[in-house]
């Protein structure tokens, strides 16, 4: 038996999200909601799919998490000389304190904002991870990007 699994059939209302800066992280009853600033790049003018986000200035994903034990963030540093990596997993909860925190500090610097990047799903297990640029100093080890590890039945994308 042969089945095909067509990539542009699995869509996620991303829309023009990539490379969009992160300004607020929160978890409310269960509920994580990811609140970007939007814009059109000018590279984006005129491009049928990017114009339908045009009159947007904010994003918000909301995962309502099933099952916390399935759920959480993995800290990446970058490679180094020997071409290894650190990973550091935390909880959700502890995910939201060091993003707000970290936010707050690049906020008054006015650089290294946190970004989204891409989420990958797969509907068969409630799985969904949401990758993110970010700029964090964890316990004195600076991370750059970060993956959220989500147990959730559905995802919101909410444009204002």
């Amino acid at each position: 038996m042969t089945e095909k699994y067509i990539m542009r059939e699995n869509y996620i209302p991303d829309g023009i999200l990539h490379d969009h800066d992160l300004y607020n992280v929160s978890l409310d009853d269960n509920v994580l909601t990811l609140s970007f600033e939007t814009h059109l790049f000018s590279d984006q003018k005129g491009n049928e799919f990017c114009e339908k986000y045009k009159n947007f200035t904010k994003c918000h994903i909301k995962c309502r998490l099933e099952d916390e034990y399935f759920c959480n963030a993995e800290l990446k540093t970058s490679f180094n000389r020997k071409n290894m990596y650190k990973v550091k997993s935390i909880s959700i909860a502890e995910f939201v304190d060091l993003a707000n925190s970290e936010i707050q500090k690049q906020k008054g610097k006015k650089c290294n904002p946190w970004e989204y990047l891409y989420t990958y799903a797969s509907p068969n297990i409630n799985e969904a991870v949401i990758e993110l640029s970010i700029y964090a100093k964890y316990k004195g080890v600076i991370y750059p990007m970060c993956n959220l590890e989500l147990n959730t039945k559905e995802i919101e994308f909410i444009w204002e």
